[in-house]
Formats: structure tokens, C-alpha cells, sequence
């Protein structure tokens, strides 16, 4: 039998998957009894492209910049040789893989409308899935802040792609310091500090080289919630580190990586099965600083 590649949506969910003794935390092939295979690439140099709009509320260059340090800061400890290799901007909005196709792209991307609000009435994605490629539309959860969707082996765990969507729709992105904005933000918000791009972007790439979230700490980059004006994930914890540094030790093998079936299914697979294929998430939690209602991030 072939193995399958599985797509994993994971936009910083603590619901999935109960904690472990491990400070840190890996991801796996979704299953019923949690023993799937853990996540992981076994290349070590990761090829990243970022959306040319950016963030409109915080602006192109900025929030693509703050995007490309995000990436840069997985890349900073000295016991890891994990590299993401800048492949500039694209006008690209589609996530997903393609096995069948050379152009594959690992993708950063906001989505500034909603599904709901651009999609015609009756079009067949709003039952069967697939509006945000077509419409280039946020179509999760309007509490979901950020997805990342990654595609892997389903009998390895070795992952092949990762894409990350941002939802601009529903909250208001700030590249820039300062104080933490009014809640509810203005839009867009200047001076202040609002949904901070690198707090949620590092977070995000943490799921891309398949880490999952952690109980504690909570300065950790992978815990799973944040304030209005957190930036405390812009930056690695000792957890976060020694994760990164576990599974792609510096001039150590990953795991073993096996020779990948051209002829491979896709299948969707996570936390809630309906059959087959299944679909799942992971979603980031909001907690603003008034009232600590939940939003997925």
C-alpha cells in the first residue's frame, strides 16, 4: 500500500491533543490513540515566498518584513542548522500541495474578506471546501487569527509543505512598537500594537517545521494563546529552542527519511474524523485584555 500525504490544518489549537511531560511539544500524523508518527522535514533548507499585499492594515513592506524576521528568528540558535531560504514575494494566493506539480511554494498569505462575504450564494465551495484558493478569502472561524496548513506523510510524518494564512478580515495587524492599542484597535492602528505580525508569524512557522502547542510556559512561542499587544512570541524560549534544536540538530540527521512514492493520494486528517478523508485544526487562542474571550489565532 502507498503511503499517503495528509493535510494538516494547524492554526494553534489546544483542544486536540492533551499535554505531555516534554516542555515541548511535537506534532503527529493524526489518530485515535495519539500514537501517530511525529512530524518533521527532512530537508533542511526551507524555501519560503510571502504574499506581495502583506497586511493591509499594516502595510506591505512592513508587515512582509516582519514576516521575513519571523523566519530568521527559527534560524538563530547556534545548536540548529534548520535554514528557511528567502524566495521573495509572489502575487500567488493559493495554499496547498500538489504532488503532481514542480511549483509548490511554502506560503505566508492574509486573507482580507471573508468567505462569506465575496463568495456567491450557491457556489459549490461553501459546502465542499476551497473558497480562500478560489476567492482568495478567509473561509475558517472569524476568532481564528492565523491557519497553517501542512501536508505530510501520513505513514512517516516527513512533511513536504506549509503554508500560513492570516486573517485581515477579522483582525487589525501591526508590524510596528509601542504601547498596546485600545480594544477594540482602530483600523488601521498606528502607534500601537494590535495583532503584532511577528508574534503570530513566528508562532505559525513553529507549526510549519512541526511543533504543536505547549501548556507551559507562557512566554513560550508555541503556547497557544496571546493578548491584544502580545509580543512575546516574536522571540524563542528555551523551549522553543530546545525543541527546534532536538529534532534538527546541527549537522545531525533528522530522522530517517524515507524515498518519497511520486504516485501518493491526498487525504485530509486531524482531530475530528468523519470517515475519510477527515479534516482537523489547530486554532490560537485571543484572549483580549478585557473580558478573555476566546479567539482562535
Amino acid at each position: 500500500m502507498r503511503p499517503a500525504l495528509v493535510w494538516a490544518v494547524a492554526a494553534l489549537l489546544l483542544l486536540c491533543f492533551p499535554a505531555t511531560g516534554r516542555a515541548y511539544k511535537r506534532s503527529q500524523v493524526p489518530g485515535t490513540d495519539g500514537s501517530g508518527p511525529e512530524l518533521y522535514w527532512c530537508a533542511r533548507e526551507l524555501p519560503f515566498v510571502i504574499n506581495e499585499l502583506g497586511s493591509q492594515d499594516a502595510g506591505a513592506a512592513d508587515s512582509i518584513e516582519a514576516s521575513r524576521q519571523s523566519f530568521f528568528t527559527w534560524m538563530g540558535p547556534s545548536c540548529t542548522d534548520l535554514a528557511f531560504v528567502d524566495h521573495g514575494t509572489t502575487s500567488r494566493t493559493d495554499i496547498g500541495f500538489d504532488q503532481n506539480s514542480s511549483g509548490n511554494v511554502n506560503l505566508v498569505v492574509w486573507r482580507e474578506e471573508t468567505c462569506a462575504r465575496v463568495v456567491p450564494r450557491g457556489d459549490a465551495c461553501l459546502t465542499a471546501g476551497g473558497c480562500n484558493n478560489i476567492y482568495n478569502c478567509w473561509e475558517q472561524s472569524p476568532q481564528t487569527i492565523a491557519l497553517t496548513t501542512t501536508t505530510f506523510n501520513k505513514s512517516t510524518g516527513e512533511i513536504y509543505d506549509g503554508d500560513i494564512e492570516l486573517n485581515g478580515a477579522g483582525f487589525v495587524f501591526t508590524a510596528g512598537e509601542g504601547q498596546t492599542c485600545e480594544n477594540p484597535p482602530p483600523r488601521p492602528a498606528t502607534g500601537c500594537v494590535a495583532t503584532d505580525v511577528r508574534n503570530t508569524v513566528t508562532h505559525e512557522i513553529g507549526h510549519v517545521i512541526g511543533l504543536d502547542h505547549v501548556t507551559n510556559p507562557a512566554e513560550a512561542t508555541m503556547y497557544p494563546s496571546a493578548a491584544l499587544g502580545d509580543v512575546d512570541k516574536r522571540s524563542l524560549h528555551q523551549d522553543d529552542i530546545d525543541g527546534l534544536c532536538d529534532v534538527y540538530p546541527k549537522g545531525k540527521k533528522t530522522a530517517e527519511c524515507l524515498a518519497k512514492d511520486p504516485d501518493i493520494g491526498i487525504g485530509d486528517c486531524g482531530c475530528a474524523a468523519s470517515g475519510a478523508p477527515v479534516a482537523g485544526l489547530w486554532a490560537f487562542l485571543w484572549l483580549p485584555l478585557a473580558g478573555r474571550r476566546r479567539r482562535p489565532s
